[in-house]
């Protein structure tokens, strides 16, 4: 995926950290940071060095002696000789100076350069701020829905609010977090909205048909695009006055982009009525290495048989195995190119459909082991209730068991008091029966005695 440019990137973060400081001649650029557009415009402004190094055969001999021994080599006296030598040293001290000159034009013309496009881009930046600014106050429906985008989930989530529910607009009320957006808006007002869906992770789908977006707006969904973070799924571009540049633009974020499945181009002007194929051009060899896209309409956008073969070129051949729907139609494609382009279609389609099925058959065979996992757990889950209650059964009729024995015994205990309190009571009763029986004799004899008397 096509990375920020490095400039961009900087001015983003308020011009920060730029790779030099102009205002510093000690300063070096580092060429490296910057983007292969920005070397090769730093290049451009560099003269070539057509300089020669001397020419020591142009020498006399007390001329060469001199130089060698200026430069510490010591002459040997021959002519050819000592000019061969000195000749070397020559080209080897030109090389380097003309290296030393270049890379001082070279580190003039990157200050020079960077000064100028930072400060480009900063009006730039200032003058699109301003635009999105009136853009929004001018269109309030645009404000509601960047006011949305901009809200954090963490936010909703301490209100409690669900993402299902509607929109309620109230002050200082946080409203859910959209997943689609159809708006009505112009070039600038993309612009601003797409700058807010950076850093959305919510919006899965984007309508923008037939707003008349221009190669500007393209950009912008392009740069949302190449956004590593970036959630959309479906995008719907129709009916808008999208070139070869927004052509060139979306297929190089598409290039690596798999999060994107759906993209709709229908009716716009994608060759410039036939006169520029470059972005058609980038759109196949997008295709040719996207895996994320499964539906692509190029419906009516003036492809002509040069834009067809393109596009077929990206898809046949088994280049793109992914993209189960792609409409040329309208477009004047040459009848081979659209019949290789469906024959790759219905091979994806096949192949989409057995990896469906081998899906589908993972998942009943999941869902079959689930099943049978919980069936057999409620065996198990029954056999331990089971067994719980029997175990529960055998103790309460042991406690059964036991209570009845200690009942028992405690009947058989009791009867035995009754019989050792009926014992004891007879006994007393017999002993009170003999001490009266005693009692009475005793009286019986005494009287007995006194009638003879």
């Amino acid at each position: 995926m096509q990375a920020m440019d490095p400039l961009d990137a900087l001015l983003q973060r308020g011009g920060q950290d730029l790779p030099l400081d102009t205002d510093d001649p000690a300063s070096e650029v580092d060429l490296s940071r910057l983007s292969a557009k920005d070397r090769d415009a730093i290049l451009a402004r560099v003269t070539p060095d057509d300089s020669v190094p001397p020419d020591a055969f142009a020498l006399s001999q007390n001329e060469i002696r001199r130089e060698m021994i200026d430069r510490g080599i010591q002459p040997k006296g021959f002519y050819n000789d000592d000019a061969a030598r000195l000749q070397d040293e020559f080209n080897r001290e030109h090389a380097a100076e003309k290296e030393s000159r270049m890379h001082q034009k070279l580190q003039l013309a990157a200050k020079a350069y960077l000064r100028e496009t930072v400060h480009r881009r900063k009006m730039e930046r200032d003058r699109e701020l301003r635009e999105e600014v009136a853009e929004i106050a001018r269109d309030a429906h645009l404000e509601v829905w960047l006011a949305l985008l901009r809200q954090r989930p963490d936010q909703l989530d301490a209100l409690g609010a669900k993402g299902d529910s509607p929109p309620l607009l109230a002050a200082g009320q946080l409203l859910p977090l959209p997943t689609h957006a159809a708006l009505r808006v112009t070039s600038i007002g993309a612009r601003a909205l797409c700058k807010a869906l950076a850093f959305n992770h919510s919006l899965t789908s984007l309508t923008l048909s037939r707003n008349g977006l221009d190669d500007g707006a393209a950009k912008h969904v392009a740069a949302l695009l190449r956004r590593p973070t970036s959630a959309l799924r479906r995008l719907d571009l129709e009916g808008n006055a999208l070139g070869p540049l927004a052509a060139r633009e979306l297929a190089d974020a598409l290039a690596e982009n798999e999060t994107l499945e759906s993209l709709s181009l229908e009716s716009n002007p994608l060759t410039d009525q036939e006169k520029d194929w470059t972005g058609v051009a980038a759109l196949g060899q997008m295709l040719a290495r996207n895996r994320g896209l499964r539906s692509l309409n190029l419906w009516r956008t003036r492809l002509g048989s040069e834009g067809g073969k393109l596009v077929a070129q990206g898809v046949a051949g088994d280049r793109n195995t992914m993209l189960l729907c792609l409409d040329v139609g309208n477009n004047r494609v040459a009848p081979q190119d659209a019949v290789r382009i469906d024959a790759q279609l219905a091979r994806n389609r096949r192949t989409h459909d057995a990896v469906l099925a081998k899906q589908h058959a993972v998942r009943d065979a999941q869902r079959v082991a689930a099943q049978n996992e919980a069936e057999r757990q409620d065996a198990l889950r029954r056999e331990r209730e089971h067994a719980a209650w029997i175990e529960a059964r055998k103790e309460e009729r042991a406690r059964e068991r036991a209570e009845e024995d200690a009942r028992r015994q405690r009947e058989r205990q009791e009867e035995e008091d009754r019989q050792r309190q009926r014992a004891a009571r007879r006994a007393a009763e017999f002993a009170a029966r003999l001490e009266l029986e005693k009692k009475k004799k005793k009286k019986g004899k005494g009287g007995g005695k006194k009638k003879k008397k």
